[in-house]
């Protein structure tokens, strides 16, 4: 699961910037959602090619995107907190709900 380090995956934000997800963050959202395991490669998808990017409340980002195959048709969004050219993620979770996320939060990215 871990490289050793403590870094289980890394993967690049639509703006390029280097984004890792550390054990402590994946056991954490493992205990909440332990199928996300083998889904694992989706989190990376998320963040390197996301439909949509909102902003949060406290300066992180949640990058967001559809895949059929999840939970019968969800959203998977990637929270994650960009420091200058890197980031480390915080959650992930699934919605079906991505209007209702929308409605709270100022969208910085939308794919064309």
């Amino acid at each position: 699961m871990s490289n050793g380090s403590g870094v289980v995956l890394e993967a690049y934000d639509f703006r390029g910037r280097r984004i890792r997800l550390g054990l402590g963050s994946w056991r954490h959202i493992l205990a909440k959602r332990p199928w996300l395991h083998e889904h694992r490669p989706k989190i990376v998808e998320t963040l390197e090619e996301p439909e949509m990017v909102l902003e949060g409340r406290l300066g992180e980002l949640l990058t967001i995107r559809w895949f059929k195959d999840l939970l019968g048709g969800a959203y998977l969004v990637v929270v994650y907190r960009p420091l200058n050219r890197e980031g480390f993620i915080i959650t992930a979770y699934p919605t079906k709900d991505v209007e209702k996320l929308e409605k709270r939060r100022r969208v910085v990215w939308r794919k064309p």
